[in-house]
């Protein structure tokens, strides 16, 4: 089996049934993340793999504008021909694109799902999983202002609606109305509930207004203000790469201190393990891989190093709860990560919901999508690969196709880049690694150091 084909869409989805007009205020969000923006579209990029057998894998990763609409013949020189489950292979191409400045982790789930395709397995099997289900919590995306009648009225809508838990997100300089705004929902809906907050310092972002920057002594403020309130974890409260200061504030809070959605390496997640940095580690496969490998690997080492440290002789509380904000695609993948854990170890599962960024935007694509059963549990998918279907209507009505790959159209591609003595010699390089490629087995991937 090789990879034969290669497509890749940029895609647009409003927050609404139809594309608003030009001159028409689509609905939107103001998302903590990114202050001042408004968020009216679910914008990403979707690729999908094809091998010469017929199956079919496919990816996607948040975009914000063109950003990867070159992307395509980097693919078709770095994947095209190669035998998907050579796993390792592929994750040293990923590690590769690094290397020019580009992090593609995000592509290995193409691969992973042409893998479980294959041997007729979903994702969380493959990696010794039991698959079931997950409690899912309500994740806000605005900070609203940190008015306390908002947050009384989103926690008590989602206590009402099923949720055992709900993210409040908190941005801001004011130590007090911050601590307030959390205070309200606490008040609201009492002591059996969880509640997360969110401050979203892990990855600043001043593109359109400055993002309030917190320090190690703001933080652990914020965060001993915090335990009145029993909170079920403080998010991101610093920098992603300030690994000693997260590890000072745990030591000096009660409140339990999650991050790591956006740490892009394996090394990133060892050394926050060594310092003791976190409490929760919520890597998210979409974006956590691309330095050495890929987002898949690098969280399944993560998972399966937590479990090692829960279960030793000094054995540690810390656990994984992964991000999901992305598409629904990636929320797909989270619940097969989650799926790798004991049912009896799981946390509750990031949902986000924010006024009209809902699952009818956000996983729009996905055909059935992931309905809340009367449980209030999440059915992890139990079909081959990711097990989840795309609505390629979807993807054609709101989506644009910006490449399209073969064989050879790839050695077309070269042939004018480079001519062709140059083209010739690269073939037969190639023609040897593809042979080599073609005899492997798939396997596990196992960390790189």
């Amino acid at each position: 089996m090789k990879i034969d084909g290669i497509e890749l869409y940029y895609v647009k989805l409003p927050l609404e049934e139809n594309r608003p007009g030009f001159f028409k205020q689509p609905r939107y969000f103001n998302p903590s993340w990114i202050p001042g923006f408004r968020q009216s579209e679910v914008r990403f990029y979707l690729l999908k793999l094809i091998t010469d057998t017929g199956i079919e894998g496919v990816a996607a990763t948040v975009g914000m504008g063109t950003e990867r609409n070159g992307l395509g013949p980097m693919l078709g020189n770095y994947l095209m021909g190669l035998n998907p489950l050579d796993i390792d292979l592929i994750n040293q191409r990923i590690q590769e694109f690094s290397y020019i400045g580009m992090r593609n982790g995000w592509i290995d789930a193409a691969i992973w799902d042409i893998i479980g395709k294959s041997r007729n397995e979903p994702l969380w099997k493959i990696l010794g999983g039991s698959g079931g289900s997950v409690y899912p919590y309500m994740s806000t995306g605005s900070n609203h202002g940190h008015d306390q009648e908002k947050s009384r009225e989103l926690s008590k809508w989602a206590l009402d609606n099923g949720f055992k838990g709900i993210k409040l997100r908190v941005k801001g300089t004011d130590q007090n109305l911050m601590q307030d705004y959390v205070g309200a929902a606490r008040d609201q809906v009492g002591p059996d509930m969880k509640i997360m907050v969110d401050a979203n310092q892990g990855w600043p972002v001043d593109l359109i207004d400055e993002t309030p920057k917190w320090d190690v002594e703001f933080a652990l403020e914020y965060a001993q203000g915090l335990e009145p309130h029993d909170v079920y974890w403080l998010e991101e409260p610093l920098n992603r790469g300030d690994f000693e200061g997260l590890a000072e504030i745990r030591k000096q809070t009660k409140t339990p201190i999650a991050g790591g959605e956006l740490n892009s390496s394996w090394r990133d997640f060892k050394a926050m393990l060594e310092l003791g940095s976190l409490d929760i580690y919520q890597p998210d496969a979409v974006m956590a891989g691309g330095t050495y490998a890929g987002g898949i690997s690098n969280v399944y080492w993560l998972i399966k190093e937590i479990e090692k440290r829960r279960s030793g002789k000094n054995p540690e509380s810390i656990k994984f709860c992964p991000h999901t904000w992305t598409t629904g695609l990636g929320f797909g993948i989270a619940l097969h990560l989650v799926g790798v854990i004991p049912e009896a170890e799981r946390s509750l599962l990031e949902y986000p919901l924010e006024g009209a960024w809902t699952s009818d935007a956000w996983a729009r694509f996905i055909k059935g999508g992931f309905p809340i059963n009367s449980d209030g549990r999440i059915q992890i998918p139990e079909g081959p690969g990711l097990g989840m279907e795309i609505d390629w209507d979807i993807i054609r009505r709101f989506g644009k196709k910006i490449y399209s790959g073969t064989q050879t159209s790839v050695g077309l591609s070269t042939m004018k880049d480079r001519g062709f003595k140059q083209t010739m010699y690269l073939k037969g390089k190639k023609a040897d690694q593809f042979k080599r490629s073609a005899q492997a087995q798939f396997s596990i991937p196992k960390a790189p150091f």
